[in-house]
């Protein structure tokens, strides 16, 4: 199936914060498509929290449950929103590019800490708060700023939502 085909999927990666999953939900109800959450599938298969997988089985367990995910994932006309660390594990970006037209939301730094600052405690990589590890969390930012910008697309995530929604369907779409 052609990556620009109306029937494919769109998976939605970017930093946690980008707005993958609030922009996925916008754009599935535009275009008539089914709305997945790769996070809140993970959740309802292991009956716990991502935080809780974190906490209990770690990092590693919650990454192999992600690429299990993405590699058995066999339906179409769904917008996928990934969880921020997904494309950067192993080759799961190369495995995201064949279920479908993979669109980077580069969303800016700050604009990024500011909504992490909202909703932190829901994040397990900043779980023990934001002033402890804005480095750290700069370092992994800039890290996968380079592995998102090999996606297929690639737009800008400060803009309002119906705009980005736009961009995203001429992109994909045309």
């Amino acid at each position: 199936m052609p990556n620009n085909s109306e029937e494919n999927n769109i998976v939605l990666v970017g930093f946690m914060g980008a707005g993958k999953t609030t922009i996925g939900k916008l754009l599935a109800k535009s275009m008539g498509f089914t709305f997945i959450d790769t996070d809140a599938e993970i959740e309802k298969e292991e009956g716990i929290s991502v935080a809780q997988i974190f906490e209990m089985k770690g990092e590693e367990y919650f990454r192999e449950l992600e690429r299990n995910f993405i590699t058995n994932f066999r339906r179409n006309k769904c917008i996928i929103s990934t969880g921020g660390g997904m494309p950067c594990y192993k080759d799961n970006m190369k495995k995201l590019k064949i279920l479908g037209t993979v669109v980077f939301i580069n969303t800016s730094y700050d604009l990024i800490i500011e909504r992490l600052k909202i909703n932190q405690k829901s994040r397990p990589l900043i779980k023990s708060g934001l002033d402890d590890k804005n480095e750290e969390l700069h370092s992994l930012f800039a890290l996968r700023q380079e592995i998102y910008q090999s996606s297929d697309k690639e737009i800008v995530g400060d803009n309002s939502p119906s705009s980005i929604l736009e961009e995203i369907r001429k992109i994909t779409c045309d």
